[in-house]
């Protein structure tokens, strides 16, 4: 099983006040920052006037000179411009694995407030979530609608801190966003906001004024019952022991090479085979999470994101095929949404999606399926924007509160 979510930003209508619009742009000159930028800019300039407040969201290839096109982009645009590296981003011009991406969004009737957290450590991180929220709270004047945030990569803090702080201080405000990602060979992964490129700072983007965004949540299933087990001992995102039993055990008779997965590269192995775990918590829902490393010492299992003690934990074989289906139901189900709201006289410009860096792996070489399956279900007219990510943040469960996930698109 794999959680899809998809957000999608609409702006109704009012008398004297224009609607959210977008527009996502690209560029593929990735060795020239200053005509990058340039490029950015102009193509956006092209017919797209701006509204009273604009922002923009800047997706850029770890593996080119990131600070330097974050600080030209930021002194030829007149709004502010946060972002991230990544991997590979999207946009309507469909998968881009080589390029750095701008989307912009503007308004009448919406506010916009970006903010960026002083460095992060594992001792002051719920400190600078705070204050963080705070300044975007005072720019807003209100509580937001939306907030978009991008951590900072550390393996020192889980990811599912942001969510579960922010459940906490912005209670019912829907938090989407995820981790920066690199490919890890020298290049930069980093948050993106003021012209700088910074490796260990939050970026907030909240929005408020006249935004209703809508949620769909799909699931991908299919783990055999034989293979759920309890986890009987868990620590923050570290498993001892399911049914009472080593991890490793479980691993073993399940057919895992476990000694292999000790050494060596073993991302591939890792992200095709998630755990799937389910939770009673706030009606019941499932979540995944992927394995970083295996310990033979106490056979155990860490992962990326909170194991919880009492949970069903199940392996997954994920494929291919499942991901691209995955996006395509998605998809749908969120057309119905905007459908429903459209009734009510919202007009829908924008969908946010940010997908695990595994996905991408496990698709390779025809990584572009699961941007083309999207593509291919939405409606013409609205603005695709994304980037593939090392854990990505949303909406879970019947409550809908906010989550870490893994191997999920957002």
């Amino acid at each position: 099983m794999v959680i899809i979510l998809y957000t999608t930003l609409a702006s109704k209508k009012k008398k004297g006040g224009g609607p959210m619009r977008s527009r996502s742009v690209h560029t593929l000159l990735i060795d020239d920052t200053d005509a990058a930028a340039k490029e950015l800019a102009g193509r956006l300039q092209d017919g797209f006037a701006l509204g009273k407040q604009s922002v923009g969201i800047l997706y850029t290839y770890s593996d080119m000179e990131v600070a330097e096109l974050a600080q030209a982009l930021q002194a030829i645009v007149p709004f502010p411009v946060i972002g991230c590296t990544c991997i590979a981003s999207m946009d309507n011009g469909g998968f881009m694995d080589m390029a750095a991406t701008l989307t912009v969004l503007t308004a009448d009737d919406c506010t916009f407030a970006a903010e960026v957290s002083a460095s992060i450590t594992p001792e002051n991180v719920q400190a600078e979530i705070d204050s963080t929220y705070r300044r975007v709270t005072e720019a807003l004047g209100s509580a937001p609608g939306l907030l978009f945030v991008l951590p900072p990569y550390s393996l020192d803090i889980m990811l599912d801190y942001y969510p579960e702080r922010f459940n906490a201080i912005a209670p019912g405000v829907p938090v989407v966003g995820g981790l920066p990602s690199y490919n890890g060979t020298g290049d930069v992964n980093a948050t993106l906001a003021g012209g700088q490129a910074t490796p260990d700072r939050m970026v907030v983007l909240g929005i408020g004024g006249n935004i209703r965004p809508v949620f769909s949540v799909q699931n991908v299933t299919g783990v055999d019952v034989e293979r759920k087990r309890k986890v009987t001992s868990a620590k923050d995102n570290v498993v001892y022991t399911v049914n009472g039993e080593p991890f490793t055990d479980y691993l073993r008779a399940i057919g895992l090479p476990v000694e292999e997965l000790t050494q060596g590269n073993t991302t591939v192995t890792f992200v095709s085979n998630p755990l799937i775990l389910e939770s009673s918590e706030g009606g019941g829902y499932a979540f995944a999470r992927t394995l970083h490393a295996i310990d033979l010492a106490d056979g155990s299992g860490t992962a990326i994101g909170q194991v919880p003690e009492g949970a069903t934990l199940a392996v997954c074989s994920l494929q291919g095929e499942q991901i691209v289906q995955a996006a395509q139901d998605g998809a749908q189900a969120l057309v119905q949404l905007m459908q429903g709201e459209a009734r009510d006289g919202y007009q829908f410009s924008t969908v946010m999606a940010i997908s695990c860096i595994g996905r991408h792996l496990l698709l390779i070489p025809d990584n572009a399926r699961e941007t083309a399956k999207l593509m291919e279900g939405l409606p013409p007219g609205l603005t695709l924007t994304g980037f593939y990510s090392y854990g990505e943040i949303g909406p879970q469960g019947k409550q809908q509160r906010n989550f870490a996930h893994n191997e999920s698109l957002v």
